[in-house]
């Protein structure tokens, strides 16, 4: 009876400073689970009580196969770095209109708990991809409400140009893209129908699709226009559809402020690791000493392991 109450007595402990945000250990994470369908889950994300740092909560949808895990409801996470710098995540809206009736749509999206930028080490910007006929978008910062980026798509004439379009990055017809300034967390966007004759194309129960993409050559989307005619944007429709998010903590503005005083409670970076400020005093992120083969995990206690040093060795041709 002891022994049941002492387990729960630290189990209790553990899940009480990891609300307060207090850095955990390996050790208190065992009884967390460790990956949902094919990706894998890395502290400070974590599902249950006691696996995550406030803000990071993942859910694990197993009514899917296989299951796909969720950051907030609609932000899908695709992969996770070892290391914690960075997640491949999928946003996407589908819009449905009635053909013929013109209109306003007004979407919005932030990072639940304020945590991601869409910005990563790699220089990858993402951008707002927009599938439609005769529509204007603009691109607004969620934070600031200051315009982003503006983008026209058109689809007068799409049948005679459709061999030269099929397979080429958007360049508005049919499709068109605002790439985001910087880093960011939070955004909206309108999208406004405009008054175009379609003889070319023929759409049933139209759908705008709309998703964030990376701008890298090697990854970016190529536009079909049999995605004008699917009804929603998946997989399976429309090639890749997700972005680089960097990971960041947001509950104090910079490094400075966090390692103040009484935020030091909070403050999320393990001993050993180094601190680094967001743009625009829009947080920090933790990262392990670059000169290990291991980078290890910078948010758990003692979480930066001491690999194999990274040598390279000169080799004499024969």
């Amino acid at each position: 009876m002891r022994l049941c109450w002492l387990l729960f007595l630290v189990a209790a402990m553990a899940t009480f400073h990891l609300t307060l945000g207090v850095r955990p250990s390996a050790r208190d994470l065992r009884h967390c689970p460790t990956s949902c369908g094919d990706v894998d889950i890395t502290y400070p994300f974590g599902i249950g009580t006691g696996c995550f740092r406030p803000g990071f909560e993942l859910i694990c949808n197993t009514t899917t196969k296989p299951p796909k895990l969720f950051f907030g409801n609609t932000t899908e996470i695709l992969y996770q770095d070892t290391d914690v710098r960075y997640v491949m995540a999928s946003v996407v809206f589908n819009i449905a209109t009635t053909p013929g009736l013109l209109g306003t749509y007004n979407r919005s999206w932030q990072s639940p708990g304020r945590v991601l930028s869409t910005y990563n080490d790699y220089g990858d910007i993402s951008q707002l991809v927009i599938v439609g006929c005769g529509i204007d978008v603009y691109l607004f910062d969620g934070d600031t409400n200051i315009v982003q980026g503006y983008c026209r798509s058109e689809c007068t004439n799409l049948a005679l140009k459709e061999k030269k379009l099929s397979g080429l990055p958007c360049n508005g017809i049919g499709c068109c893209t605002i790439d985001f300034l910087g880093g960011v967390r939070a955004f909206r966007f309108t999208i406004t129908q405009r008054q175009e004759t379609r003889s070319s194309i023929t759409v049933g129960n139209a759908t705008i699709k709309a998703f964030l993409c990376s701008n890298n050559p090697l990854e970016e989307f190529y536009f079909n226009t049999a995605d004008l005619l699917s009804e929603k944007i998946n997989a399976s429709t429309i090639g890749a559809t997700w972005s680089y998010f960097s990971v960041a903590i947001t509950d104090q503005p910079n490094c400075s402020i966090a390692q103040l005083g009484l935020n030091k409670t909070h403050y999320a970076c393990s001993k050993g690791s180094t601190c680094v400020d967001e743009e625009n005093q829009r947080g920090y992120s933790c990262t392990c000493p670059a000169d290990s083969f291991d980078y290890g995990n910078p948010y758990l206690l003692h979480g930066c392991k001491q690999g194999i040093p990274i040598q390279f060795v000169a080799t004499e041709n024969a």
